[in-house]
């Protein structure tokens, strides 16, 4: 079978993904904590239908240090997790594709609503980050990275790279491009971006989805993403 040129398209799949939410509050949503039963209620009726319930809530309140007081929110199947702090809430969610995104943005509409409302609290930034591993099929990984930089950058080693990243950064967003060391001929990729408090969710899964594109093509992968 003849090798893929320079010019094709390398076959890829994501084995691993973790995608991660954070809304900073303007102020700590102290009076959520005087009637923390108030919270919890109002959060979990707001997860319910998406599969959130009374044995998957954990209370962390038992720290010296107030900003680590939380409640988290388990979901059952396991891999969603909503947790509420004192300065800020967090979405941790497992191996999400795009044909779930409408369901996974009303989830967490939902339950950043019911804090926001319960906890008196408003939002000052929005951080959405997405971790994933690569894993390249028909093409070594060094050649699919090898143009993401320039012969000058070869010389800093002697010898032959075996593989080859880069870092962008700008003054609210960060691309990250590494090895993986979890999986065979695979590349680590990290997007990191900070919208202000008035975008929506759903404008800022369109920009990463835009920012997943751009990544794919730029590296000449194709694949599910």
């Amino acid at each position: 079978m003849a090798e893929p040129t320079a010019t094709e398209k390398a076959q890829a799949e994501i084995p691993f993904s973790l995608l991660e939410y954070t809304a900073v509050f303007k102020k700590p949503i102290f009076e959520a904590w005087a009637a923390p039963g108030s919270l919890v209620s109002a959060v979990l009726s707001a997860l319910d239908p998406f599969g959130f319930k009374l044995e998957g809530v954990e209370s962390k309140t038992h720290s010296e240090k107030l900003n680590e007081y939380a409640f988290v929110f388990r979901r059952n199947p396991t891999g969603l997790t909503f947790t509420v702090a004192l300065g800020k809430l967090t979405v941790l969610a497992e191996n999400l594709d795009w044909t779930e995104s409408e369901k996974f943005i009303t989830t967490v509409t939902a339950g950043v609503k019911a804090t926001l409302q319960s906890g008196r609290g408003e939002i000052q930034s929005h951080h959405l980050a997405l971790g994933m591993h690569i894993q390249i099929k028909t093409k070594p990984r060094k050649e699919v990275t090898a143009p993401l930089l320039s012969h000058l950058a070869f010389r800093l080693l002697d010898g032959v790279a075996i593989s080859q990243g880069i870092i962008l950064q700008q003054e609210k967003s960060l691309f990250v491009i590494d090895t993986s060391l979890a999986y065979a001929n695979a590349l680590f990729v990290r997007i990191n971006r900070e919208h202000p408090s008035e975008t929506s969710f759903q404008k800022m899964a369109e920009i990463l989805l835009g920012d997943e594109k751009r990544l794919y093509d730029v590296l000449r992968l194709e694949g599910t993403l």
